[in-house]
């Protein structure tokens, strides 16, 4: 018997429509963002004070983020760090400016009273003490990439690291320090119950500041301390036997000098707490965090601030990783830990 063609043909109909139905759901859709026929991809600029080698880190990193995610397009833009707010200001004033800022803790702070900053978008797991100065009103504003740390040094040739604050007053030799500055003593000042307000008023007359500043008097008035802003010179060339420097600056000691270094909290029985310095950040635009871009904006910032990218720029500039995590690693664990 021959087929009935009538029944044959709305069979085969019907199973064109399944074919293509299931070329459909099997994805054969559009193209990925970024990708020859999908949408284009998303624009994130930065804006940045990096000079030099960490420059150099972080056009190679852009280049490797855009690889891996051929969604967004970083521009990136050099802004001295003595111009970043008021060209920023000027910028958002118009509806301008960048996704993302990378520059100097300080800086970073600036932009944040100007109202130039959002909550941050990535993620990160650095150390509490580096992301402090970032925490406004129970969010963090910017995290930290890289840091630096001031470190008491000693010349074991010359004398003994102290044990405490109290030492200080019986060490062979002299402190020598650049300047009398709160980033040299705020941990020993706080260890010892300093504080700049009593409830909510300035503390011009508080019991531990006024025990701290008579302190502070009896170190100089017995020299002590010497303040001189060639104080690492000083301590290179063996002429002071104590200094405060930063932890990256140990890198410039020669193995014919020997040396000892400890976190300044040391001395205080681990009370205080240690300024950061010389930290570098990445926060993101309060008028370009729009919901459309945060996830965007959060892509570029999270791998900016990996464990490998942050190794790349501390190598750089002769800094410090600020993510936790990397201390745990064998690679982590060479040299003087910064925290």
């Amino acid at each position: 018997l021959k087929p009935n063609s009538r029944q044959g043909k709305p069979l085969k109909l019907l199973c064109i429509a399944l074919t293509m139905l299931l070329l459909t759901l099997s994805g054969c859709g559009e193209p990925k963002q970024g990708l020859p026929g999908g949408a284009a991809p998303a624009v994130i600029e930065i804006w940045h004070s990096l000079q030099g080698p960490e420059s150099k880190v972080l056009e190679k990193q852009s280049e490797g983020i855009m690889t891996t995610h051929p969604e967004v397009l970083i521009k990136l833009k050099y802004i001295a760090q003595a111009k970043m707010v008021d060209k920023a200001f000027q910028a958002q004033a118009g509806g301008e400016g960048p996704d993302i800022f990378i520059t100097s803790g300080e800086i970073i702070g600036q932009l944040y009273k100007e109202g130039a900053l959002a909550p941050v978008a990535g993620f990160s797991d650095p150390f509490p003490g580096v992301i402090a100065p970032f925490h406004y009103g129970e969010k963090n504003y910017a995290q930290p990439i890289v840091t630096d740390v001031l470190l008491f040094y000693t010349r074991t040739d010359k004398g003994q690291p102290p044990r405490n604050l109290a030492d200080l007053l019986n060490i062979q030799g002299k402190l020598v320090i650049p300047e009398l500055s709160t980033r040299y003593f705020s941990a020993w000042w706080g260890s010892l119950g300093g504080k700049l307000t009593t409830k909510g008023q300035v503390a011009l007359n508080d019991l531990a500041n006024n025990a701290f500043l008579e302190l502070l008097s009896t170190w100089e008035d017995t020299n002590r301390i010497v303040i001189d802003p060639n104080a690492w010179k000083a301590f290179v060339d063996g002429s002071a036997a104590y200094t405060i420097g930063w932890a990256s600056s140990s890198k410039s000691l020669g193995k014919d000098i020997p040396w000892n270094a400890l976190p300044l909290t040391n001395l205080s029985r681990g009370k205080g707490q240690i300024i950061p310095g010389r930290t570098v950040g990445i926060a993101n635009s309060s008028i370009k965090s729009t919901e459309e871009m945060t996830s965007f904006i959060r892509i570029v910032e999270e791998e900016l601030l990996n464990p490998e990218a942050q190794l790349a720029f501390a190598q750089a500039g002769g800094r410090f990783p600020a993510s936790s995590a990397i201390y745990s690693t064998e690679e982590g664990k060479k040299g003087i830990l910064p925290l």
